[in-house]
């Protein structure tokens, strides 16, 4: 909050030039609007006003007020049965209420009413979204099992075999361009299991780099080996965890051998062409999904990508502000435990125009990634296979001291109950012997837990940052394969979350599902699948509820809820304007409803498809 009191959040560039329509100096007989009947019924009708109306001081110098009018204004904060209008002073809310009040209460104030039969929410937060491995996504060949539709292509879902081949080997035979071929959205319970052979057999000349849909696991093919230089003795020296989850003959990399491969493949997949033309797409596909604010936890620590991400996020015209933190993960592989909180620090200064580091905020990990099933699940898999640890759990309860006992919010990757019961333990021991107020440790991801742990978590004041997509892609198929009905029925449960009072927001993990705020809350309000059946119809919640998980309750797990994330006085002009109330249509149809524009701390900016 004090970089926004400081003053950095204020716009660098102009504010938005408001079309004039003038209000009440319209309404004069020097403008020929009336006869004189008509003109003596406008008098009765201000007087009647100003005599009934409870009575407001005009403001002084109102030269820069602009009145918003709307449909509806849905404030999230306001008990007021009934705004229609915003008055907006630079980048800051100045008041709200009825149309027909404001005008009274600023005369001399400008009126725009291009959005009197819209919808006005607060601006949607995306509080957490990966830009740099979503601009990766928006240059690769995407083949997965939903459809994609973004603003540089769009890609059908496949989720058998047979047509992922298909549609593998014939973009490989298309693509002609002298570099490597990368495809992502793999997902081998759907498509099967995926080796270098396989991808030899499309093609022996070609390198060919596939990237799962968790994007925890590449899989490459021999040519593509040799391009990035990944040899069996390169794998043969680096450290155990690594070579574990290393596959050479196979051409697959997971979670730590996939982090050893990250450094090698960076030069290509973040090349400063492909990394902006990724940036760009990502930008506009964020701004037509109606968002105004994202956070990136855990965000990469090599400084040309962050400049890149300054020269894209950063500039005055991009429709949202960004903020990033570090992941102490990345840190703890260079630097002893004991330094880690200095290391996180100097990222603050890395940041540029709208786009800043979030003081006191840190991400950490505990197990794996729910699209390659490797969550720690405490009944374990029906095939038997075991789950893996991101942070071993020593390292975890290190990291976790360290930055707690220095007054960090504290967000921790977690995916199986397993690993939520090692996060819930640290977090209660670290609570017994160092007690913090207003902690906000946030729990994210959220994908299986049980009845007791979310007792847990509202005991120890924690918070849940969901990924309600998870349901939609994976509850049908996981029931049959991995863990079984009942546990797939209580996939992400944010019904009981929500019961037990605890606060919720709604992330998209970008790209692990699109960075839609509106499907996330179609997502968690209907809870149906591909199968176009309910998983857990009792761990569904209100159309409010998944509204204010992408406002107001996403801003308060980002600690920024003082600033944005709801429409009242003196917060920033954060709004986005839809075409239905998504609190009144058929919850269905949530997912469908228009995003017209947004307004980004006082400046509109029109969406154009």
């Amino acid at each position: 909050m004090e970089s926004w009191q400081s003053g950095r959040m204020r716009y660098l560039g102009k504010v938005v030039m408001w079309k004039r329509i003038r209000g009440f100096e319209s309404l004069t007989l020097r403008h020929k609007l009336f006869n004189k009947e008509e003109y003596l019924l406008y008098l009765f009708v201000v007087f009647f006003l100003f005599l009934f109306l409870p009575l407001t001081i005009v403001e002084g110098n109102e030269s820069n007020l602009v009145i918003l009018q709307a449909k509806e204004i849905i404030s999230l904060e306001h008990e007021e049965r009934f705004q229609n209008a915003i008055v907006i002073e630079n980048d800051r809310i100045k008041d709200t209420g009825s149309f027909r009040q404001l005008q009274i209460k600023y005369p001399k104030s400008t009126l725009d009413k291009r959005f009197k039969d819209k919808i006005i929410v607060p601006g949607f937060i995306e509080h957490h979204v990966h830009p740099f491995l979503a601009a990766i996504t928006m240059q690769s060949e995407i083949i997965a099992i939903e459809d994609w539709v973004l603003p540089n292509k769009e890609s059908k879902g496949v989720t058998d075999r047979k047509s992922y081949l298909k549609r593998l080997t014939n973009a490989v035979e298309q693509f002609e361009a002298n570099e490597p071929f990368v495809s992502w959205g793999f997902h081998h319970y759907f498509h099967g299991k995926l080796s270098r052979e396989d991808l030899d057999k499309i093609s022996n000349e070609k390198p060919i780099l596939v990237i799962h849909r968790s994007f925890h696991e590449f899989i490459m093919n021999t040519p593509a080996l040799k391009y990035f230089g990944i040899t069996k003795e390169w794998i043969d020296n680096l450290d155990e965890e690594a070579k574990a989850f290393s596959d050479f003959e196979n051409g697959h990399f997971s979670e730590q051998g996939l982090v050893s491969v990250i450094p090698v493949t960076t030069s290509f997949l973040a090349s400063p062409q492909r990394l902006i033309a990724g940036l760009q797409a990502t930008e506009k596909h964020l701004h037509e999904n109606g968002v105004t604010l994202i956070a990136n936890p855990g965000s990469s620590n090599v400084k040309p990508i962050q400049d890149a991400k300054n020269f894209v996020f950063g500039d005055t015209d991009t429709p949202f502000r960004s903020f990033y933190f570090p992941s102490a993960l990345t840190l703890s592989e260079k630097y002893p435990v004991n330094e880690l909180v200095d290391q996180s620090r100097k990222f603050l200064d890395w940041g540029q125009g709208k786009l800043e580091y979030l003081p006191q905020h840190i991400k950490l990990f505990t197990d794996g990634a729910m699209f390659s099933q490797n969550m720690i699940m405490s009944e374990g898999y029906l095939d038997g296979h075991q789950g893996a640890w991101l942070m071993q759990e020593n390292l975890f309860r290190d990291v976790f001291k360290e930055f707690w006992d220095e007054n960090y919010q504290i967000h921790i990757h977690q995916n199986g109950d397993g690993g939520l019961k090692v996060l819930l333990d640290v977090l209660e021991e670290n609570i017994k012997r160092n007690p913090r107020e207003d902690h906000r440790t946030t729990i994210v991801h959220f994908g299986y837990s049980n009845f007791d742990q979310v007792q847990r978590i509202k005991e120890l004041g924690a918070l849940v940052s969901a990924n309600p997509y998870y349901v939609t892609t994976l509850s049908d198929l996981y029931s049959r394969v991995g863990v079984g009905a009942e546990r797939s029925q209580e996939m992400v449960r944010l019904g009981d979350v929500n019961r037990a009072g605890i606060p919720i927001g709604l992330h998209s993990d970008m790209p692990m599902a699109p960075a839609s705020p509106l499907l996330l809350m179609h997502s968690a309000v209907n809870r149906i699948n591909f199968a176009d059946k309910v998983a857990g119809p009792n761990q569904r919640i209100s159309p409010e509820s998944a509204l204010r998980a992408v406002t107001i309750d996403a801003a308060y797990i980002l600690g920024l809820e003082d600033e944005v994330g709801s429409i009242v006085k003196g917060k920033l002009a954060n709004l986005t304007i839809l075409s239905e109330n998504p609190m009144k249509v058929d919850p269905r149809k949530i997912k469908d409803i228009e995003v017209i524009g947004t307004i980004a701390e006082g400046r509109y900016f029109p969406i154009h498809k």
